[in-house]
């Protein structure tokens, strides 16, 4: 990525921080550009990257450890690469309240770009039965697609979290847990930091375990289609070991946690993941088998729920490996 220096901005991090501490135009939290030079007449970006550059000026003051460790980098010239760059100060940032202004901006363009994505209704999807000839309840209410979580329009979506509830902190990581936090926005990790901070309170040797796995944990949606985020921590399988009995249980608990909530809460329609097969290391058929089986159960043991269910898959992989359950045996 080639370096800029726009404006006067220096173009590394190093010089970074010392413009943004010495400019009396930003010590206060303010930006040295005017909005109006960046949003046109009715509050919509008008020039993506002089925004992106507030932000990352914005939150380079705000969190000068962070950005300090990463050494002299220099700042992308491409708007693209500078969309990245945000991405990683977001990605690694700890949870805890923006700038005003920089609340606003950063709101603006997540809702910008996620208008730009575009949503998929979950209700509008076709179910097991058209696409690969399932029987039952499963086939009638439960669909199978290609696509991201953050794209889905659902009551609410299922995060495969991990066990520190704040979501993925390892920038440019395509886990599913990375990928909603970064389209929903840093309210998600701070509200998910609210949530651990009670429980640690409640339960202090929550401090060393985390969050238990196998159980459903509800909380805003903010700019992501979905209207709610339901983060469940699913079992590691290390080494890529085999799956033991305690794992098939906490993994299909993952599943049957989530759908009682959404059901209990009256919800219509929940993407679901693929739960523990990244970075946790589970295998992939063997975790489509559990997954499947735990929906065909709940399914048949709540006939008149009204919840309709999409599982939702990013990768080839993970795609094949439930493609392949489905498929009839020879």
């Amino acid at each position: 990525m080639s370096g800029c220096r726009l404006g006067g901005i220096p173009g590394n991090v190093e010089d970074l921080l010392a413009h943004a501490a010495d400019d009396p135009d930003v010590a206060d939290g303010s930006y040295p550009w005017s909005a109006a030079g960046v949003l046109d007449a009715r509050g919509g970006i008008r020039d993506r990257r002089a925004l992106l550059l507030r932000l990352v000026l914005s939150l380079i003051r705000t969190d000068p450890p962070v950005v300090s460790s990463w050494g002299d980098l220099t700042l992308p010239a491409d708007t693209g690469d500078l969309r990245v760059y945000l991405d990683y100060l977001l990605t690694t940032r700890p949870p805890g309240p923006l700038p005003i202004a920089a609340a606003r901006d950063l709101d603006l363009l997540l809702a910008t770009e996620a208008a730009a994505r575009g949503a998929v209704d979950a209700l509008s999807l076709p179910n097991l039965a058209a696409t690969h000839g399932v029987p039952g309840t499963l086939g009638q209410r439960v669909a199978l697609w290609q696509g991201e979580l953050s794209r889905l329009r659902a009551d609410a979506v299922l995060n495969a979290a991990n066990a520190r509830m704040l979501g993925c902190f390892v920038p440019g990581h395509r886990c599913v847990d990375n990928m909603l936090h970064s389209a929903a926005g840093p309210g998600l990790r701070a509200e998910c930091a609210r949530y651990m901070a009670d429980a640690e309170a409640a339960d202090p040797a929550r401090r060393s375990t985390g969050e238990p796995s196998g159980r459903a944990v509800l909380t805003n949606g903010y700019h992501l289609p979905a209207l709610y985020v339901i983060h469940s921590v699913g079992p590691m399988a290390e080494d890529n070991r085999p799956p033991n009995r305690e794992d098939r249980y906490l993994l299909s608990s993952c599943y049957t946690s989530a759908l009682d909530l959404a059901d209990r809460l009256g919800m219509n329609s929940l993407g679901l993941c693929s739960i523990s097969t990244g970075a946790f290391g589970y295998p992939k058929p063997w975790a489509a088998a559990v997954a499947l089986d735990a929906l065909a159960q709940w399914m048949a043991d709540h006939p008149y729920s009204r919840l309709r269910v999409v599982i939702a898959l990013t990768s080839e992989a993970e795609y094949a490996a439930f493609e392949g359950t489905l498929a009839p045996a020879p």
